[in-house]
């Protein structure tokens, strides 16, 4: 009988077969308007589109305190994370082989390095896709000898490509990334453009075909906006209001008692005029009146205009503060000032840096894809085609929450009511984190020993016969 050859997609296919096996035809579409390599219709403000937002981005970074702040605080903890690519199987030498390829390759684990530049320091400008929302780098490759002295592919740098000179994004069917085309800069022919292949693409809060995603910027914006404006307002008000203005009165009936005429009077005026000016440009300290023409004070009292003010540029800062997850910056100068709240926010700042370096991960690690797999590229090139589930995974340590160390606290109370014994081991790891080195051999005891104070001189005469019952037995 002759096989029957049918698609799952095919009309023809009877409708009882075709629920059978997967429609592997692409009905549907990203959703993204993508036209001539530009994203529209995720942002309504048009100063927040293309060039416009990174000069804005820029700008915010730039020029306001708590929003450099708040970045530089989410920065450097990223930056303290530890590196190193893990092994997809520590059974399988081949797995091994290629962990320890990656691991030299970019200088973690133990070794010097193959790139030009350092892991961290490239960090440094690759995290900047998170305030923006998107940051892409070429990679560059070189050829050299391993520790080994076989001949190997490295890879040499990614090399920084500023949003501020991009173009466009390339797109055939506008769905998928094929490369970037990046524009003229100064005086120069245009760039290449670069393919995704060779391209690692960093994106915050990517959806469909938006590879430019939302960036931590965006939604403080309108807040940092809202504190300039406030901002000028106040130093309007305090240019204004902080110095009495000048008031000048004019008696005329005492002006015609000593036969002034008009000319004499406006005369004064006008000298009296340019005394309120050289007073109020700090020319002139005084101010000479006379019977006619007399000085007084505009409204009331002199007043800063700036507690209300101050008011909403606090809120301000909050707002900027929390858009980044760093509110607990703000407790020592805020009514609220718990520790335990403080913690709290701190643990959420921390689950988010380890979401934001498992972004990072995840473009490195795996297959040659568009915009990420640099070491499946790699290890392609070098050690032939490979089974996916052998390339390492590039992982980071240093911001996971200890929890044997916020229990430090809680330590006594729960040895005393039984629910955690104060063996050697659990000794050892409280050393170790505070630096204290292995226990000795000669300094272990027994958990009777740990609980029992020296004033306890009863315990410690039941745990001394406790032992000496054991090693008669022994």
């Amino acid at each position: 009988m002759r096989k029957l050859d049918y698609n799952a997609d095919d009309e023809q296919t009877p409708r009882h077969m075709r629920a059978l096996h997967p429609r592997f035809k692409t009905r549907g579409i990203t959703g993204t308007f993508l036209s001539g390599g530009m994203i529209s219709g995720y942002e309504r403000n048009a100063q927040l589109t293309g060039l416009n937002w990174v000069r804005e981005a820029e700008d915010m970074l730039r020029t306001d305190p708590v929003v450099r702040r708040s970045w530089h605080m989410l920065r450097q903890t990223l930056l303290s994370a530890s590196w190193r690519f893990e092994s997809a199987d520590e059974l399988d030498p081949v797995a091994n082989e290629l962990a320890r390829y990656a691991n030299e390759a970019y200088g973690f684990d133990g070794y010097s390095g193959q790139m030009s530049i350092s892991w961290e320091e490239q960090l440094s400008y690759l995290l900047e896709f998170i305030p923006l929302g998107y940051r892409y780098a070429e990679e560059v490759y070189k050829v050299g000898p391993d520790c080994n002295g076989k001949a190997r592919v490295w890879l040499d740098l990614y090399a920084d490509r500023e949003p501020s000179a991009h173009l466009r994004w390339l797109s055939r069917d506008n769905q998928k990334l094929d490369g970037v085309q990046q524009m003229v800069v100064g005086v120069g022919k245009v760039p290449e453009p670069i393919p995704s292949n060779k391209l690692l693409l960093l994106t915050l809060n990517r959806t469909g075909s938006n590879f430019e995603g939302s960036g931590m910027l965006r939604p403080v914006w309108w807040w940092w906006r809202t504190k300039q404006r406030v901002a000028n307002l106040m130093c309007v008000g305090v240019d204004r209001w902080a110095v009495p203005t000048p008031r000048v009165s004019v008696d005329r009936s005492v002006a015609e008692m000593h036969g002034l005429t008009d000319a004499d009077i406006n005369a004064m005026i006008d000298e009296a005029e340019a005394q309120a000016q050289a007073f109020l440009s700090a020319e002139q300290s005084y101010l000479i009146d006379n019977a006619v023409v007399k000085f007084d004070q505009y409204a009331s009292a002199p007043n800063l205009y700036a507690s209300g003010p101050l008011d909403i540029i606090k809120e301000c800062d909050n707002q900027i503060s929390t858009g980044f997850l760093a509110q607990f910056a703000n407790l020592g100068i805020s009514n609220t000032g718990a520790r335990s709240v403080g913690e709290i926010h701190l643990s959420v700042f921390r689950r988010a840096a380890i979401n934001l370096c498992d972004i990072v991960s995840s473009a490195v690690s795996g297959v040659d894809r568009r915009g990420g797999g640099t070491i499946g590229r790699l290890i392609r090139w070098n050690y032939g085609p490979m089974d996916p589930s052998k390339l390492p995974r590039l992982v980071h340590t240093g911001l996971d929450t200890d929890d044997l160390a916020e229990s430090l606290a809680m330590l006594p109370q729960l040895v005393t009511s039984g629910l955690l014994t104060p063996d050697d081991e659990l000794e050892r790891a409280i050393r170790e984190r505070l630096g204290a080195g292995d226990l000795p051999e000669e300094a272990q005891r027994s958990a009777v020993e740990r609980t029992v104070s020296a004033s306890s001189g009863i315990a410690a005469l039941t745990e001394a016969a406790m032992r000496r019952r054991r090693n008669g037995k022994d």
